[in-house]
């Protein structure tokens, strides 16, 4: 297994931030590709990051998927579920992928409390190693707006946003 995911899945901050990085693609196509109207950037990219690190916490390479695949199941269908839950009902005309019939991480009722454990432990320490500031932004650049989307949203400038990504990459590409 990918030496990131195994520290990452082990609480590394540091390996967990390499995964946000590595997939931050992957997480701006899943929000892009499901009809979101209504919810903003911000609950999407953390409900992105919730279904992330749910695939990082449960991935088994044994399985038969690679970890790419199955991060992009368990992302989608946590972003799904934030639909569903908004009750939007165009959430059923969405095509399923062919990889969607991965196991969902999240069915397990004990698999879903050491889940929400997890989420609320990870989005500490986000909390605790960023600034607030750089919170937002991250979770508003994972959502794929612009710089100049975020400086307008937070109300900054576009320089004070971007010296916010680098201090975020510096943050977490440390080891």
């Amino acid at each position: 297994m990918d030496l990131p995911i195994v520290k990452a899945a082990a609480g590394n901050d540091e390996a967990f931030g390499q995964i946000v990085r590595r997939m931050e693609p992957l997480i701006h196509d899943q929000i892009h590709r499901l009809p979101c109207e209504g919810l903003e950037a911000e609950d999407l990219a953390q409900e992105a990051l919730i279904g992330l690190l749910a695939a990082v916490r449960s991935y088994r390479p044994e399985g038969g998927a690679t970890f790419t695949t199955y991060a992009t199941t368990c992302i989608r269908h946590r972003l799904l579920d934030a639909i569903r839950r908004r009750g939007d009902q165009t959430v059923n005309e969405v095509p399923l992928e062919e990889d969607a019939d991965l196991p969902d991480a999240s069915a397990d009722p004990a698999l879903r409390v050491q889940e929400q454990e997890d989420i609320d432990r990870l989005l500490s320490q986000l909390k605790g190693r960023l600034t607030p500031m750089e919170y937002q932004v991250l979770l508003l650049r994972l959502s794929d707006c612009s710089y100049e989307e975020i400086a307008t949203r937070i109300g900054t400038s576009k320089k004070s946003v971007d010296n916010a990504v680098q201090r975020i990459r510096r943050k977490f590409s440390r080891q």
